[in-house]
């Protein structure tokens, strides 16, 4: 079990203790393809990020590859999930001033990997995503799709065991879109665990199955 939840309950300290998650149970198992729907302000955000252990809960338990995530230290929880999970953001996240093979290579500097061994794993990745040829481009040179086919790049360069993807087509039309979730399927069909949260009900069909939350709770 890549991830296995129990009673996640996050509170935000507002006026009326709002309740972002609110007893959510969820497991996934390895090589699962997940897509995460629901409306605007439901706990999808707040639960990829408590699952990317970005932020904690307030009560309930988290266990990421069997492994309990409640008394990590904040450095233990930076190197599980350097280490562990891969993030796709709506936005990119990309630094435009780098190419795209030092954008892909980014995460994989704050590693112990050997510096000979950085590049050639970020080529590869370029490769895999069909951007072999736009390696020295910068993000301002390239298309939406293209900015995020770099960003899936970075996911993986770590060799995470889980991808957590927050509406990785939401920026994007529908050709680029169908590109990402085609090559999402393909990391998918080659065993690698994704948790996307999507607002499209086509793209959600792709998946292997649909988790739908309202109000902080799954449904």
């Amino acid at each position: 079990m890549v991830v296995k939840c129990k009673n996640l309950v996050k509170i935000y300290r507002t006026a009326d203790n709002f309740r972002a998650l609110d007893g959510v149970s969820l497991h996934i198992k390895q090589g699962e393809f997940v897509s995460v729907m629901g409306p605007s302000g439901c706990g999808k955000s707040t639960l990829l990020n408590m699952l990317g252990l970005l932020d904690e809960p307030n009560q309930g338990e988290y266990f990421l590859n069997g492994v309990p995530t409640a008394d990590m230290t904040d450095n233990v929880r930076s190197k599980t999930r350097r280490e562990n999970i891969g993030f796709i953001f709506q936005s990119f996240n990309l630094m435009p001033k780098l190419s795209v093979l030092e954008n892909i290579a980014l995460p994989i500097r704050y590693t112990d990997t050997p510096r000979k061994d950085i590049l050639p794993r970020a080529r590869e990745l370029a490769a895999r995503v069909g951007l072999e040829s736009k390696i020295n481009s910068t993000p301002l040179q390239l298309s939406g799709g293209q900015c995020q086919r770099v960003a899936c790049a970075r996911a993986l360069v770590n060799r995470p065991s889980l991808i957590l993807a927050d509406e990785p087509t939401g920026n994007l039309d529908s050709k680029a879109s169908k590109d990402i979730l085609d090559l999402l399927l393909s990391l998918n069909q080659n065993g690698m665990t994704i948790i996307m949260v999507t607002h499209d009900p086509k793209i959600a069909e792709s998946t292997h199955r649909i988790i739908r939350m309202k109000d902080g709770k799954i449904v």
